[in-house]
């Protein structure tokens, strides 16, 4: 049976833009109570906006840089005070990326990727978890990446933080067994969205491998969030991908590896447009 999103309480990070943005205008159609929040304030004022326009109840907008453990509990602070049961629904999407090779990306880039895609997941699990477990319910969705399981050159860190969520969320779900708690991994594939522009990924390669929109990636969540699934892979060759490196671990490195090459041998460099 699907689960209801309708006057469900959902906290959504990083909203100002790509898949967070279109999370919270689906949800919003769907009924959803929307707490949003980013470190972008004019745009989340942008969305906020544009959800009353389109006639859903009006967002709480709450700025918060993730990486921050203060802002984050005024985050929870915030959102504790709008509603009283809290957050029904946590989506875990702020994300950060530096595209390039590892000897040649600064140290304090790297820094920012790890502060935000791990440290701020579990900020921000620490600080919702105790409520929802209170009340006897919840959901925890972490959006990571295929790059958690599918190392790939020139994401090395990025893929390491995205590793190090698809641990935690298995972790959790053990610990929440019982609970009430869902916890749900989603693992988009490539999606051509500000993300992928800021964080420097070649244009060149969406022209080369399947890539989704950050609309039609959210519109995999959400379903994933009915379905109170608790493992998604968004991308079909992707999964087929993950599926192939799990049980021919060998075969699968030897693949890979001479299709990365084939892929930067293409124009594919660290830190080309």
């Amino acid at each position: 049976m699907a689960l209801d999103l309708e006057g469900r309480n959902v906290v959504i990070t990083g909203a100002s833009s790509g898949i967070g943005w279109h999370l919270a205008r689906i949800l919003a159609r769907k009924g959803a109570n929307l707490a949003i929040s980013a470190r972008r304030v004019g745009r989340l004022e942008d969305l906020r906006a544009a959800v009353v326009e389109s006639g859903g109840r009006p967002p709480l907008v709450v700025p918060c840089d993730v990486s921050r453990s203060d802002q984050v509990e005024e985050l929870h602070r915030k959102v504790a005070a709008e509603w009283d049961r809290g957050a029904d629904v946590l989506v875990i999407n702020a994300g950060r990326g530096a595209y390039g090779s590892f000897e040649h990306v600064p140290t304090a880039d790297l820094e920012a990727v790890v502060a935000t895609n791990l440290l701020g997941a579990i900020f921000c699990a620490k600080a919702f978890l105790p409520d929802m477990v209170g009340c006897g319910g919840g959901s925890i969705v972490f959006v990571s990446s295929v790059l958690g399981e599918l190392p790939a050159p020139d994401h090395a860190v990025y893929g390491a933080t995205k590793f190090a969520l698809t641990g935690l969320a298995e972790s959790l779900r053990y610990e929440l067994a019982g609970s009430g708690v869902g916890v749900t991994l989603v693992e988009p594939g490539l999606v051509l969205s500000e993300f992928a522009e800021v964080s420097g990924t070649p244009l060149q390669r969406f022209a080369r491998l399947p890539a989704k929109s950050p609309e039609e990636t959210a519109e995999l969540i959400v379903h994933a969030m009915e379905r109170e699934q608790s493992y998604v892979v968004t991308d079909r060759l992707a999964k087929l991908g993950i599926d192939l490196r799990r049980h021919f671990p060998r075969a699968t490195r030897f693949l890979f590896g001479r299709a990365w090459s084939r892929l930067r041998g293409k124009g594919e460099g660290p830190g080309q447009p």
